[in-house]
């Protein structure tokens, strides 16, 4: 969207319209691309989702591990480092969401039990979450602690 903006009589800006004009067609627009969001979310139920990042930091790992996916029947299937992840999620109103104690497999992993361990911990704390096309954002209490992005790879798991 193109905008005049001139200096009037009084020396403030001013766009030569109506700022409610403006906000109005702002507002439509956003609306718009919201919907248009939405429509094109992955569902939380059935996508495997692959995390990418965790307590603000990037996670850069391969495709087939530290993974999740939610079943229709809300059982929570998934891998971190190289142990498997179980459990039950519970859904609410309002995006409210809790894993639960999450339970794990007890291989020794070679590498990133560490981050394996705050993932199990990060998700037995998340409250809420929000979906962003192709991204699981979980959140605890308003903060984000973890993003998660559709495995690409992957076909949708019922």
């Amino acid at each position: 969207m193109y905008t005049r903006i001139v200096e009037n009589k009084n020396g403030n800006d001013d766009d030569g319209g109506d700022d409610g004009e403006l906000a109005v067609v702002c507002l439509l627009c956003c609306r718009t691309a919201c919907r248009q969001r939405q429509k094109n979310a992955k569902p939380l139920k059935g996508t495997e989702w692959h995390l990418i990042q965790l307590g603000g930091a990037e996670v850069d790992m391969p495709l087939n591990v530290f993974n999740i996916a939610i079943a229709e029947d809300n059982s929570l299937a998934g891998v971190g480092a190289c142990n498997r992840l179980l459990g039950q999620v519970v859904l609410g109103d309002k995006q409210a969401i809790s894993f639960g104690q999450v339970g794990t497999t007890m291989m020794l992993c070679p590498d990133n039990a560490e981050l394996e361990a705050k993932f199990v911990e990060v998700l037995g704390g998340i409250t809420h979450y929000d979906i962003d096309v192709d991204k699981l954002i979980l959140m605890q209490d308003g903060v984000i602690k973890a993003i998660l992005k559709a495995n690409p790879v992957v076909a949708e798991v019922k």
